[in-house]
């Protein structure tokens, strides 16, 4: 019996050993819970004003970090890089103005993520690569003015976004289309928003939003289904279920063609057309370089290298008579390998925005040591090309005294040769005949 107590005396004291193993930085509490499994969770709470930096010796097996009401400010690259089994952080009524793209690298379980109460008036949002489990957002009460329609493909699997009581008069319609999403472990997934007490402009801008909050159900769920409109001036005061928009279009693209192949030199248009209401305006965008496979355009290869991209065309656009159509036409002249690649044709109006996209492939040989699409002889080997291959001007032009002049059957008359003596060599001749 008294050797069990001595046991359990040991395996108590390995346990306050492996709990003390680390040191609990200065004006933060720490705790560490036991459970079951003989695994524990530890928590650490840094809740004072005179903090102006994140500490930077946690524990590392911190599995909840909780930073409320300091003087933080910045949240700097890799702050938390040395908690890879962080799962809820909380980083809230703070002083925090910035946070770098990868303030969060190496948190990969993270699965909960609050920064409520600060003074974020941007918000990094590919820093969410970084934090592929992330469940929970929570940006209540910042100063954000704008969400960028690329937000939606770093949203990966949230289910919980909090934007109330931010800046925001509208949210892109792609944000809500493109997320959430369902996939095949999980078709049935909801996802909860929270939007209220924004200033929402209720314009086509925002006609996927106002449909959603009409809808009886839906995959998306608003934290609170009654928000209502600060302008346009007509709609002050409304709720979105009565807002009606009846003629917002999110614009539609058609091009030509989808793929075009051209010979090297040539020229060429591409077109698009886009409709949708308000009317659409279009740009043509080059977002991609050629795939090259054949290396015989040689010192073109540096140059294609060296293109940035994407870069904006210039174009051509035309407005339909009828409301809403509108078609835009690029022109290609002289075509190169560098000309090669990927087109889109932009289509944007206040309900969205839509693309479509034409390949150009370029195909044809020129000269891998010449920068000139048409290989030209250097002067000194004209003499050696046949014939038949110079220019008229590297012809021998006849003179007039070598020209023909009958011609018979195609064949030239020969010129007859007479051969005249001297007048003393023809009498001598005379003589001899005589005697």
């Amino acid at each position: 019996m008294h050797m069990l107590s001595c046991v359990h005396l040991l395996m108590g004291l390995a346990f306050y050993v492996h709990a003390q193993n680390a040191t609990c930085p200065s004006l933060c509490t720490c705790a560490f819970h036991g459970r079951s499994n003989e695994k524990g969770l530890r928590t650490v709470l840094c809740k004072n004003p005179s903090l102006t930096a994140i500490p930077a010796s946690l524990p590392t097996d911190t599995v909840k970090f909780r930073l409320e009401r300091t003087s933080v400010s910045r949240v700097f690259r890799g702050a938390f890089s040395t908690l890879p089994d962080l799962v809820y952080l909380w980083l809230t009524y703070n002083s925090i103005t910035i946070l770098h793209p990868r303030s969060f690298s190496n948190l990969t379980f993270l699965h909960e993520l609050r920064l409520d109460g600060n003074l974020l008036s941007t918000f990094p949002w590919e820093a969410l690569k970084d934090i592929p489990r992330l469940r929970t957002l929570g940006l209540h009460n910042n100063r954000l003015s704008r969400v960028p329609p690329q937000a939606a493909q770093y949203l990966g699997n949230i289910t919980y976004l909090d934007l109330s009581s931010n800046k925001l008069s509208t949210l892109p319609n792609e944000l809500i289309t493109l997320w959430p999403f369902t996939t095949q472990s999980e078709p049935q997934r909801s996802v909860v928003l929270g939007l209220q007490d924004n200033p929402w402009l209720c314009d086509c801008r925002l006609s996927v939003l106002l449909d959603i909050s009409k809808a009886p159900e839906s995959s998306l769920v608003l934290l609170d289904r009654f928000l209502t409109c600060i302008g346009p001036p007509n709609l002050a005061g409304v709720p979105f279920q009565g807002v009606d928009l009846p003629r917002c279009r999110r614009p539609s693209v058609l091009t030509s063609a989808t793929k075009v192949t051209t010979l090297l030199g040539s020229n060429v248009l591409l077109r698009c057309d886009a409709r949708g209401y308000p009317t659409p305006a279009l740009i043509w965008i080059k977002s991609a370089r050629p795939n090259l496979y054949n290396t015989a355009c040689c010192r073109q290869i540096e140059s294609i290298e060296n293109e940035k991209l994407p870069r904006k065309l210039p174009s051509f656009v035309q407005e339909s008579p009828r409301i809403g159509l509108r078609w835009s036409v690029i022109s290609l002249n002289g075509i190169s390998y560098k000309d090669a690649g990927e087109y889109r044709c932009r289509a944007q109006n206040m309900a969205g925005t839509s693309e479509a996209i034409i390949s150009l492939n370029v195909v044809g040989v020129i000269n891998g040591n010449s920068d000139s699409r048409k290989t030209v002889a250097p002067k000194s080997q004209t003499s050696k090309l046949p014939p038949s291959e110079r220019k008229p001007s590297q012809r021998l032009k006849m003179t007039p005294s070598l020209s023909p002049k009958n011609v018979t059957g195609g064949l030239l008359s020969a010129p007859k040769r007479i051969l005249t003596a001297p007048k003393a060599s023809r009498d001598k001749m005379k003589r001899d005949r005589a005697g």
